[in-house]
């Protein structure tokens, strides 16, 4: 592990200290479920298992369940599947983009192939949704239904827009907030829920998620660009060279000249190779154009600050003492999103 993941691990787990235990359950569940009677595909799911890194959308679950009033064993079941979700997808995306390497290990289409990469991140999925069913709950089923098809949506837009260089902001949210928010949002919301929030409470959880997961691909989007592969764990200038026009980029193209405009779409127009990515990342940078992006993702964690905030006073007026430290670490957690390097 190199040593700003040390930093990054040693960080979270003190952020995660609230729900330690609970993690390590949540864990060692997830480690029975993905197990398969055919060796095969039991190899096939253990190593996907190594891909997972920050364990984030399962904490936030639990965070939020502690938060919000308990933990039980359905709320631990929901985390796991939080995380076979999330690994399903990331399988997808490293094939959608080509990627070759993540967490310092070959991507599962480099592994083997794309064909069963896309099977793989399918049978991920599919246990997921084994754990929701024994949730028996429909508000639980429903949210994570309605979770995965906005994913997907949000890939799909995405997809659309390759090679579409003019963009707004406002299709830039509305990609993310499906293929990465929505997931977050996903978390804090069944979290929340089974912790026994309800109405505008539950609703807050909500925004408070999908906030910091825009956030969050802001962040991600801006790494893909000036992050070190060996620090940030995964192959980099995928956006670049399949032709994604993220919010560095936007923001770049709003404030060009013409003539700078024009010179940059020269260069992307085609897809940027992995000998030019540094050239272009200096244009960016030296622009103010991820600066920019990053001050975005700030604004977004000092709303979802906010709504913790609000949350927390709500807790503490209702004398609910043991929900004061789980709202501490989700206010971690959102700073932590915007300072990580991986």
């Amino acid at each position: 592990m190199a040593p700003a993941q040390k930093t990054s691990a040693t960080a979270l787990a003190s952020v995660y200290e609230p729900i330690a235990q609970e993690l390590a359950e949540t864990t060692e569940l997830l480690k029975s479920r993905l197990r398969h009677i055919d060796p095969v595909f039991d190899r096939y799911l253990e190593y996907s298992f190594q891909l997972g890194g920050k364990r984030l959308r399962p904490a936030l679950a639990l965070l939020c369940g502690k938060a919000a009033g308990k933990i039980d064993n359905r709320c631990r079941l929901i985390a796991a599947a939080l995380e076979m979700i999330h690994t399903g997808s990331l399988v997808h995306d490293d094939i959608l983009d080509g990627a070759k390497f993540r967490r310092q290990l070959q991507t599962v289409n480099a592994r083997w192939d794309s064909q069963r990469a896309v099977l793989i991140g399918d049978l991920l999925i599919t246990r997921a949704f084994e754990l929701v069913c024994e949730c028996d709950d429909s508000h639980v089923f429903r949210t994570m239904a309605t979770c995965c098809q906005r994913t997907v949506e949000g890939e799909l837009y995405q997809t659309e827009s390759v090679g579409n260089f003019q963009l707004s902001v406002d299709d830039y949210v509305k990609i993310v907030g499906g293929k990465t928010a929505s997931l977050i949002e996903c978390s804090t919301s069944l979290g929340a829920y089974l912790g026994t929030a309800r109405g505008e409470e539950l609703d807050r959880f909500a925004r408070f998620g999908r906030t910091l997961g825009i956030a969050f691909q802001i962040v991600d989007d801006s790494l893909d660009l000036v992050g070190d592969e060996k620090v940030v764990g995964k192959t980099l200038g995928t956006d670049l060279e399949n032709k994604k026009e993220t919010l560095p980029l936007i923001l770049y193209f709003q404030n060009a000249s013409e003539r700078e405009r024009a010179e940059m779409l020269g260069l992307v127009e085609s897809g940027v190779k992995a000998e030019d990515r540094a050239s272009v990342a200096s244009i960016l940078k030296e622009s103010g154009a991820i600066d920019a992006a990053l001050g975005e993702a700030n604004k977004l964690v000092d709303e979802a600050l906010d709504v913790v905030a609000g949350l927390r006073e709500k807790a503490a007026k209702e004398g609910r003492e043991s929900a004061l430290a789980p709202f501490d670490s989700l206010e971690r957690l959102a700073r932590f999103v915007v300072k990580r390097e991986n």
